[in-house]
């Protein structure tokens, strides 16, 4: 479904966690949430696989499928129950990494996982789970982003 096979050695296989509606996104005037799976998604298949949009379809980059990839095999989506989107805004000049619950929350494991990358990298982390925000990273960038929620803002600058 998103990634061009021919940019990455893995695949997709049968992960469809970006089109399941975990992620929030419109696709061809259709809202696409939790609860609200994409409805092109047929059976682990893009019934507009063809036609599908640019945005947000094409130009989705799951992190575990890009070429670049940190991730380890087993934090594929559907087997950590996370999608982790690798530098998806840049606060003060610092890319910040974003991962979003597949489910209620990820399995344990990836969610250490992700927080001991976002340390030892030292790029700032929001995990959404539970319906929540969680941030790791910098002092002041945790408090960047309690007081942008706490304001009933988005955890990221709108563009």
């Amino acid at each position: 479904m998103p990634a061009d096979p021919s940019t990455t050695k893995r695949r997709c296989g049968d992960c469809t966690a970006c089109c399941d509606g975990w992620l929030k996104i419109r696709i061809r005037d259709h809202d696409v949430y939790p609860g609200h799976p994409c409805p092109f998604s047929r059976a682990g298949q893009c019934a507009i696989y063809e036609e599908r949009p640019v945005d947000p379809c094409r130009n989705f980059v799951c992190g575990w499928l890009a070429p670049t990839s940190p991730l380890p095999e087993w934090m594929r989506p559907d087997k950590s129950d996370l999608i982790f989107l690798p530098a998806s805004f840049v606060w003060r000049t610092i890319p910040v990494d974003v991962a979003v619950a597949v489910g209620a929350r990820p399995k344990a494991k990836a969610r250490a996982w992700l927080e001991a990358f976002s340390r030892d990298t030292r790029r700032p982390l929001l995990l959404q789970s539970d319906g929540d925000w969680h941030a790791n990273g910098p002092p002041q960038f945790l408090t960047d982003m309690v007081e942008r929620l706490a304001a009933g803002r988005g955890p990221w600058p709108s563009v």
